[in-house]
C-alpha cells in the first residue's frame, strides 16, 4: 500500500534541520563578542569651575626716597595719604608735585629743585598714596643752595620759612611754606609778583603775577 508523501515524514525532517540551524545561529551571535563604541573626537564640556589666572600686574616701585630731602613735600606727609585704590589718590600743590589722598592740597608755588622721572603716577601703593613707576628710576638728588630747610624744601633769602597749622588748628598737623611775607594789595612784593592772602595757609604771601590769586 502506497503511503502519501505528506505522510511519510520528511517535512517533519526538514523543519527539524531549520529549527536546529536557527539555534546554532542565535547561540554563535550571543557569544560574538561586543563591538567598542566608536571612538569620539568630539571637547569635553569645559569645566566652569576653573578660572583662568589673572594678567600679572605691572610691578610698583616708590619714585621718592624716603631719606630724599623732598620726599615730605612730593608725598605730602604732612596730609592724608591712606588708601585703597589709585582713585583715592590726588595730584596737588602749586606744581601738582604732591601726591596724597586729600583734595585741594596747597603749596608754595616756587619751582621743584628736581623734577619726577618719566613715567612716573601718583597711585596708591602698598596702602598709601605715592609717586610711583614701573623702571624703579627715582627722584634725582637735590643739590641743596645755602639756606632754611623748610619742612623738606630748601628755603633761601628773600623767601622765609613760614610754619603754620592748617583748618585743624593746633591740633592738627603743622605745614611749613618757604615765601614771601607781605601787605595786601601788593606792597613789599617783588617785581613780577602779587600779594595774595591763603586762609588756613601761610597767611599774606607773595606770588607770581601768572599764578591764579
Amino acid at each position: 500500500m502506497l503511503v502519501p508523501s505528506s505522510l511519510s515524514g520528511r517535512p517533519s525532517l526538514r523543519v527539524g534541520l531549520g529549527s536546529l540551524l536557527l539555534t546554532t545561529l542565535v547561540a554563535a551571535a550571543a557569544c560574538k563578542p561586543n563591538n567598542p563604541p566608536p571612538e569620539t573626537t568630539a571637547n569635553p564640556p569645559a569645566d566652569d569651575s576653573e578660572t583662568p589666572d589673572a594678567p600679572p600686574t605691572a610691578e610698583r616701585h616708590p619714585a621718592v626716597p624716603a631719606d630724599h630731602p623732598l620726599h615730605d613735600r612730593f608725598e605730602g606727609t604732612s596730609f592724608a595719604n591712606a588708601c585703597s585704590a589709585d582713585g583715592d589718590c590726588k595730584k596737588g600743590g602749586c606744581s601738582s608735585e604732591v601726591c596724597s589722598a586729600e583734595e585741594g592740597v596747597i603749596t608754595t608755588c616756587d619751582v621743584p629743585l628736581v623734577s619726577l622721572p618719566g613715567g612716573t603716577e601718583c597711585g596708591c601703593v602698598e596702602g598709601q598714596c605715592q609717586w610711583w613707576n614701573e623702571s624703579g628710576d627715582t627722584l634725582p638728588p637735590a643739590d641743596t643752595p645755602p639756606g632754611t630747610d623748610c619742612g623738606g624744601q630748601p628755603c633761601a633769602p628773600p623767601n622765609e620759612c613760614i610754619e603754620y597749622y592748617g583748618i585743624a588748628g593746633p591740633s592738627g598737623p603743622k605745614f611749613f611754606a618757604c615765601a614771601i611775607r607781605c601787605q595786601p594789595p601788593k606792597r613789599s612784593c617783588p617785581d613780577g609778583m602779587h600779594c595774595v592772602t591763603i586762609a588756613d595757609g601761610p597767611g599774606d604771601v607773595c606770588q607770581p603775577d601768572d599764578e591764579p590769586s
